[in-house]
């Protein structure tokens, strides 16, 4: 076991074990109820997004001290999210969204039959959740606040992770400076770090004539795909078998890797929303072909592993 130098605060825990079982159970029961919008719609406030009203109203019924610890009560929730079908290890996180006080539930993901570096962590489904939604995380709380080094990586490379709080059921409460201090971030190499929503690549056109119905979509989330070391931006659309559509766009690090891929980011909003792999029938890939990164290859594998014989159309395009 690693050897833990921080404090923490003894009456986080003993507020905690105080919420009886069967009130557990009845915010469990609720905030799982409240999450199902997913499949039927692909609202804004679906797809393992609790509002913040909600929120609130679950903190005065059970006389919570505050919707951080609802946070903590919910790890256990979110780890229905996960699918660790390697390791068999479920990891839940939660995040809160800065700009709506809206809860984001998320956790681990791992894929037989490919390699480990296509794993999601639980703290990078939340904030590759958020980042879809065009919001930032201010405060995440998974199980115990020290999240490993492929995650301190990945979430240094948000331009707010400088006021990101991390906390834990055991009582901690800290920021990303002080579990990684002397980061290597992406004003090493002049960039200020993803920025949910930013359209880093406005002028974005097909290189070719493109007639699929997908095409607008595609573009308008390759617009913001936040690749700005290869400037090789990327997405991916998910089509499904009830007609709705998920999707998703790269997310690179400064270090390179941990780069989330487009096929990635589609993924976590998928699983969000309570689909199956089972579920995808087709694929829309957009990337710069013959570029520094280009993701068909990756797409290609994942997808297959996934889905098999699921037609995959990939477009190329120029930044």
């Amino acid at each position: 076991m690693s050897i833990n130098p921080f404090v923490a605060d003894p009456a986080i825990p003993a507020r905690l074990a105080a919420v009886a079982p069967d009130a557990r159970a009845a915010i469990a029961a609720r905030v799982k109820a409240a999450l199902l919008a997913g499949p039927e719609q692909l609202s804004s406030n679906g797809g393992g997004v609790l509002t913040a009203d909600t929120a609130a109203s679950l903190v005065a019924e059970f006389g919570l001290a505050s919707a951080r610890d609802l946070m903590c009560l919910l790890l256990d929730t979110a780890k229905d999210i996960a699918r660790p079908g390697i390791s068999n290890f479920f990891v839940g996180a939660v995040g809160l969204e800065a700009e709506t006080g809206n809860l984001i539930l998320g956790g681990n993901v791992e894929f037989p039959g490919t390699h480990l570096g296509f794993t999601l962590h639980g703290e990078g489904f939340v904030f590759t959740r958020a980042m879809s939604r065009g919001t930032n995380i201010s405060v995440i709380a998974i199980g115990e606040a020290h999240p490993c080094a492929h995650c301190r990586q990945c979430l240094a490379e948000y331009a707010a992770s400088e006021k990101l709080e991390l906390i834990d059921p055991l009582g901690h409460t800290l920021t990303l400076a002080q579990l990684y201090p002397w980061p290597f971030d992406p004003n090493y190499l002049g960039e200020s770090g993803a920025v949910p929503g930013r359209e880093l690549w406005p002028a974005l056109k097909f290189d070719e004539d493109v007639t699929s119905p997908a095409a607008e979509a595609l573009l308008t989330k390759g617009r913001r795909s936040h690749s700005p070391y290869s400037k090789c931006p990327g997405a991916v659309l998910l089509h499904l078998r009830d007609g709705n559509v998920v999707a998703g766009h790269a997310i690179e690090s400064v270090a390179f890797n941990p780069t989330i891929h487009p096929i990635q980011a589609a993924l976590v909003d998928l699983l969000a929303h309570g689909y199956a792999y089972s579920d995808i029938v087709g694929g829309t890939l957009g990337t710069v072909r013959g570029g520094d990164v280009d993701y068909t290859v990756s797409t290609r594998e994942l997808l297959t592993r996934l889905a098999p014989e699921t037609p995959l159309l990939v477009l190329g395009w120029t930044p």
